[in-house]
C-alpha cells in the first residue's frame, strides 16, 4: 500500500474521534453538545419540532409499526432518486480522470490535476441553491433544475467536439449533481415524518444509493473512449425519469396539501400530532 494512502486514512481516523465527540446529540439531548445549544434554547427548539411534525417523542417499537412503513410509496420515488443520482456521481467521480485522459486526449498528471477544479466550482451552484431552496422553502423545482442542468452538461460531455465545451460539461455535470445532494436529502427530510417512517427512509435510501454506486461504476467503459456513449445516455435517461419523479410527487404533494386545506385531512399522522397539520414541501403548502 501506497504511503499517501496510509496517511489519508489515519487522518480520517482522528478526524472520526473528533466528530464522535463534537457531533450533536439528537434534539431534546441538544443541550448536551459541545458549544452548541443551552437548554432553553433546546426547549424551543423541541417545542418547533413537535409543533411542525409531532415526533420528537420515539413511538414505541413494534414490528407492524416499522413494516407498515414500506408501503409508503413516496420512499421508494426518493430512494430511485438518489439511485441515480449517485450513479452519475461515481460515473463521472471515479473515472474523470480517464475521461480527460483518454477522452480529452490530456496526460495522465493533467488529468488528474483538471480532475479537481469542477469541484471547487461546485461549491458556487450548491450555496446558490441552497438558498434558494431555504429562502422560498422549495425543493422540487431546485432539483428539477440540477438534473436539468446534469442533461445539459452530459449532452456537453458526450456530443460536443471542442475539448473546451467537453470540459465546461464536466463543470455543469459537477457542479449539478453535487447541489442535488443536498437539494434530494432535504426534500425527503421535509416529506417525511415519525421517527420510524424516517428510519425507514434512511435504510432504504441508503441502501438505493449504494447500488447507484456500484451501477455507476459499470456504465464508463475504457473501450468507448472518448465518448463513453453508455454512461452519457444511461446518466441522461436517469436524469429524466428523476424528473419525472419530482414532477409526479409535486402534483401529489398538491393535491394532498388541497385537501388538508379544505377538508382537514392530516397528513403523515405521527404520535403525539393529532390537531396539527402537516404540510408537504411544494410552493403551494406555504
Amino acid at each position: 500500500m501506497k504511503p499517501s494512502y496510509v496517511h489519508s486514512e489515519q487522518v480520517t481516523c482522528v478526524i472520526g474521534v473528533v466528530t464522535y465527540l463534537w457531533i450533536i446529540d439528537f434534539p431534546e439531548n441538544a443541550y448536551r453538545s459541545f458549544c452548541f445549544m443551552n437548554k432553553a434554547e433546546t426547549e424551543l427548539a423541541v417545542s418547533r419540532i413537535q409543533h411542525d411534525r409531532g415526533d420528537v417523542v420515539l413511538e414505541p417499537f413494534s414490528w407492524p409499526v416499522l413494516l407498515r412503513q414500506f408501503l409508503d410509496i413516496k420512499i421508494y420515488g426518493f430512494a430511485a432518486s438518489l439511485f441515480l443520482l449517485n450513479m452519475v456521481t461515481t460515473a463521472l467521480a471515479y473515472f474523470l480522470p480517464i475521461i480527460l485522459q483518454g477522452g480529452m486526449g490530456y496526460s495522465e498528471n493533467k488529468s488528474i490535476l483538471l480532475a479537481a477544479p469542477p469541484y471547487y466550482y461546485a461549491v458556487i451552484p450548491v450555496v446558490i441553491t441552497s438558498i434558494v431552496g431555504d429562502k422560498f422553502r422549495l425543493r422540487g423545482p431546485v432539483i428539477f433544475f440540477n438534473s436539468l442542468c446534469m442533461i445539459i452538461g452530459l449532452v456537453m460531455l458526450g456530443f460536443a467536439n471542442q475539448v473546451t465545451v467537453r470540459y465546461i460539461g464536466v463543470y455543469l455535470v459537477t457542479g449539478a449533481y453535487i447541489s442535488n445532494w443536498a437539494a434530494m436529502n432535504s426534500y425527503q427530510a421535509n416529506n417525511i415524518t415519525g421517527q420510524w417512517k424516517r428510519v425507514v427512509a434512511a435504510a432504504v435510501t441508503t441502501a438505493c444509493n449504494g447500488l447507484g454506486g456500484v451501477a455507476g461504476s459499470y456504465t464508463v467503459r475504457r473501450q468507448e473512449a472518448p465518448r463513453y456513449f453508455t454512461t452519457i445516455w444511461v446518466n441522461i435517461g436517469g436524469q429524466i425519469i428523476t424528473i419525472g419523479i419530482v414532477l409526479i410527487f409535486t402534483v401529489y404533494f398538491f393535491l394532498a396539501n388541497r385537501k388538508q386545506r379544505r377538508r382537514g385531512k392530516l397528513i403523515e399522522r405521527t404520535v403525539g400530532l393529532t390537531s396539527a397539520m402537516f404540510n408537504h414541501s411544494i410552493p403551494s403548502a406555504d
